[in-house]
């Protein structure tokens, strides 16, 4: 029964390494701009959107950073919960570099993608976006490898999944991501009503609007939100025990770059519309919030058996509808009093290594031997004396 947890561990170790592999490919080129730009300058670029010439990053990166970083972490130190983060960490990941990719087999030198922007090389920033995505693929293979094994060892152990997630938790969350598909459908919709659909399609492939490779079109990263989002909220209704990680890995994601929006309009480097502010503010403080809720849960429901990757367990609802923690029934078992026994005589002291196990059933078996024992002496103690009585009279009458 070892070597499937062996395995099971081998892919743990896997998916965690290959989450940090994908940080580290952000990070480079989060430290790149850092360097070519210096730190105001990269500032500058994150939280305003605009810098002369060509960039490598966005402030999406940053999102994305703290999201893959997480997700390793977790997956490498057991962590509940890092199931839900390594699933968004993979399919945020491929969906945000997809479009890189394409960036690079679609540029040529007669029409360059970015056209007369100089800067970052598309060549290098999209040959790692292309082996990020290579490593996304493996990885979701991987995670959907170790789903099956947890599945196959919870049927052969009868061992108890994943805890599912706080009512209160589920509902807040799911709200929160309900709210945000809103903003993020209305704000497309109403792009294709004022340009068109035929422009928004452009826009969403992003020809000639983007100024950072890595980088996508604000109508493309909405459309990724709200697939995000709907399978979040999928997961929250039915309370799946990936729903807590999936919920922080999203908020996880979506906090840097509404705190960089926000700072941007807080100094005035960028126009400050009421649906930009309302949705950056809730995108930081909703995610928050509900990162602080998930987290007191798991503080609060801590078990030894929490180490587990919850994205491979089924779900056994660990609590009541109420929030309570389910307490176990032990159902009631009629018992009969024994009859009394004769006190018996004291038995010879247990040697020092019989096991305390023993005990109930050197009990049973006395009560088994003595019981007749003292029928025996009773029934013989009865006779004896009509014995006794019938002598003397018989004795007499002979007499």
């Amino acid at each position: 029964m070892n070597r499937p947890g062996m395995s099971i561990n081998q892919v743990r170790i896997a998916v965690a390494l290959l989450s940090l592999a994908l940080f580290a490919q952000t990070t480079f080129w989060l430290l790149y701009d850092i360097v070519v730009r210096g730190l105001p300058g990269a500032w500058s670029l994150w939280t305003t959107g605009w810098v002369p010439g060509l960039s490598a990053t966005s402030s999406l990166d940053l999102g994305l950073a703290a999201l893959q970083l997480c997700a390793g972490l977790a997956a490498l130190f057991r962590t509940r919960g890092a199931g839900g983060l390594l699933m968004t960490s993979c399919t945020v990941t491929l969906g945000f570099r997809l479009p890189a990719v394409w960036y690079l087999l679609l540029d040529s030198p007669s029409d360059p993608w970015f056209g007369t922007l100089k800067g970052a090389s598309l060549n290098a920033v999209g040959s790692t976006a292309v082996l990020a995505v290579v490593i996304c693929l493996v990885l979701g293979g991987l995670l959907l490898l170790a789903r099956h094994m947890e599945y196959e060892a919870a049927a052969s152990n009868s061992v108890t999944g994943g805890v599912r997630p706080v009512k209160v938790t589920a509902t807040a969350s799911g709200l929160l991501l309900a709210v945000l598909n809103v903003f993020y459908i209305g704000r497309n919709a109403v792009t294709a009503f004022q340009v068109g659909p035929g422009v928004l399609t452009d826009l969403i492939v992003g020809k000639g609007s983007g100024r950072a490779i890595l980088a996508v079109p604000s109508p493309y990263q909405w459309v990724c939100l709200t697939v995000l989002c709907g399978a979040g909220m999928l997961l929250a209704a039915r309370r799946r025990p990936t729903a807590p990680g999936f919920s922080v890995g999203l908020s996880l994601f979506m906090m840097p770059s509404a705190f960089t929006e926000l700072w941007g309009y807080a100094v005035g480097s960028m126009p400050v519309t009421a649906v930009d502010t309302s949705q950056s503010l809730l995108e930081f403080v909703g995610s928050a919030a509900v990162v602080a809720l998930i987290v007191g849960d798991v503080r609060r429901d801590r078990r030894p058996d929490d180490a587990d990757l919850d994205v491979m367990t089924p779900a056994v609802p660990m609590r009541t509808a109420a929030g309570v923690p389910a307490v176990p029934v032990t159902p009631a078992v009629a018992t009969t009093p024994a009859a009394p026994a004769a006190p018996a005589a004291p038995a010879a002291p247990a040697a020092q290594d019989d096991e305390d196990d023993d005990a109930p059933e050197e009990a049973v078996e006395a009560v088994e031997i003595t019981v007749p024992a003292q029928r025996d002496t009773d029934t013989d103690a009865s006779t004896d004396a009509g014995a006794s009585a019938d002598r003397p009279a018989t004795e007499a009458a002979g007499a």
